[in-house]
Parts: structure tokens; sequence; C-alpha cells
């Protein structure tokens, strides 16, 4: 006869056994990092971004711990792909080239919306344009990012503009 005993033994097999599927964390060695000329938004920044957009993420406790570690990963993995700040050269020109970055996600958007369909130059103020816009709407940072990094990851308006003008400052001219 099934028990709850055997169903919870065999939860907690599982459990054990899906701790041996690996996954990779990994901080790539930084490419063409952005370079914040208002210190007050490269503190925001990093307080509040790099955590997903950056190679200089501290890996979590609980992104050891299957199956939080898989969508910790892939999110990681995604924000670094849309956005990274250790390496901003290769986010530009991956935007550019039509990779999945932020300007890619929201021209979809914008043709599902309007029916028509538009290129996106991927340049430097097109993509801090959608940062911009990604914050203002509340997409940025997603809002289950709040469950583990709520006083890291809350930023005012005022924080959003200075991060915004500080991501201008820094890539004028690309």
């Amino acid at each position: 006869m099934f028990s709850i005993k055997r169903m919870l033994m065999g939860l907690i097999a599982l459990f054990a056994v899906i701790q041996l599927i690996p996954v990779q964390r990994t901080n790539p060695p930084e490419g063409d990092p952005i370079v914040f000329t208002n210190p007050q938004a490269a503190a925001i920044a990093q307080r509040a971004c790099y955590a997903c957009h950056a190679n200089t993420n501290t890996w979590e406790w609980y992104s050891y711990i299957a199956p939080v570690s898989w969508i910790y990963v892939d999110h990681v993995t995604e924000g670094r792909q849309k956005l990274n700040f250790s390496d901003i050269a290769a986010t530009i020109a991956n935007n550019a080239e039509g990779g999945e970055g932020m300007i890619q996600r929201a021209h979809a958007e914008e043709e599902t919306e309007s029916g028509e369909t538009g290129g996106a130059n991927g340049g430097a103020a097109e993509l801090i344009d959608e940062v911009a816009e990604s914050m203002q709407k509340g997409e940025m940072p997603p809002s289950y990012y709040f469950l583990t990094h709520y006083a890291d990851a809350t930023m005012t308006t005022e924080e959003q503009a200075i991060l915004v003008q500080g991501m201008r400052d820094a890539l004028a001219g690309r």
C-alpha cells in the first residue's frame, strides 16, 4: 500500500539525485567593462544590476541547490546576454547583430503590438533607452529577484535616473 512515508522518502531521494545534475556557474574574464564617470552611478549599478548583468557575480548559496540553481544560472546567463556591464562592447555588438539583447526583445514586442517590423541599429543610445524603459515598466529588476535581493535591487526613481545618465556618460560616442 502506498503511504505518505514512502512518498516522502521518494521525494527526498529525488531531491538528492537532482543535486548531481551539473550547472555551469561561470564568471568569465571582463572584456570591455563599462567605466562609469559618476561614482554614484557605478555604485547603483554594482548594487542593483551586477548580480545578473556582469561577470563579477557572487554565486549565492541557493545557486548550488537544484532546482533553484537551474533557474538562477539560466537567469544570470540570459541577463548577461542582454546586458553585460563587464563586456559592454560585446553587448552593443550582440544587439547590433540581432542577438538576444534587450533591443531585439523590445523591437519584437513593438512588432507584436503594432504589426510593423523595424530594425534596430543596436547602438549604445538605443541600449540605454531600453534599459531605462525596462526599469520604468518595472521589468528590471524582475519581481522575483526581490525575494532574495530586496535591499540591493530596490532603486528609487532618482537612482534609476542617475544610473541611466551614468550609462549615457560612460558610453558617449559608442
